[in-house]
């Protein structure tokens, strides 16, 4: 019974050390001058898609890599190809604010995506944004984003 009871509480240890892992916080502090002395800024990055949920996010497109513009069948009525944004078809960078006008582009992730993804931290929903994939805060900042190399938005 007391190897079952430590068994248990080791598998439950690392279950928990697993989902802290999946997100890290690195903190960076800026000191800037003032014509009226000196102000420490400090500010803090999350970075929500560690290695292995980058690769799993790559996978997840993989099998549709043959399909019109390497989506989900079901996606291409839902992902506007001619109107996303070109910056959108490239990497989109943390700490970019996706603007009001672009809002509309933002493809919701699918259930079985969000399953392979870290848990999202509070206010932090996934999108499918041009050919990223990326974990927005409440107030439209990119906190992390995945480039899937398999989407191709292409414009005839």
């Amino acid at each position: 019974m007391k190897n079952l009871t430590i068994t248990l509480a080791a598998l439950a240890m690392g279950t928990i050390l697993s989902l802290q892992a999946q997100t890290t916080t690195e903190k960076t502090t800026e000191v800037s001058k003032n014509p009226d002395g000196s102000v420490t800024k400090t500010e803090t990055k999350t970075t929500t898609f560690n290695p292995e949920a980058r690769t799993k996010v790559v996978k997840y497109f993989d099998p549709y890599k043959t399909q019109q513009y390497g989506l989900p069948p079901a996606w291409s009525a839902k992902v506007k190809v001619k109107e996303v944004p070109t910056t959108w078809r490239t990497t989109i960078a943390p700490g970019v604010v996706i603007a009001e006008k672009e809002r509309s582009y933002l493809v919701e992730a699918p259930a079985d995506l969000v399953k392979v993804l870290p848990p999202a931290t509070t206010g932090v929903r996934y999108y499918v944004a041009g050919s990223n994939v990326v974990a927005v805060d409440s107030e439209y900042h990119v906190v992390d984003s995945v480039q899937i190399p398999s989407i191709k938005l292409t414009v005839d």
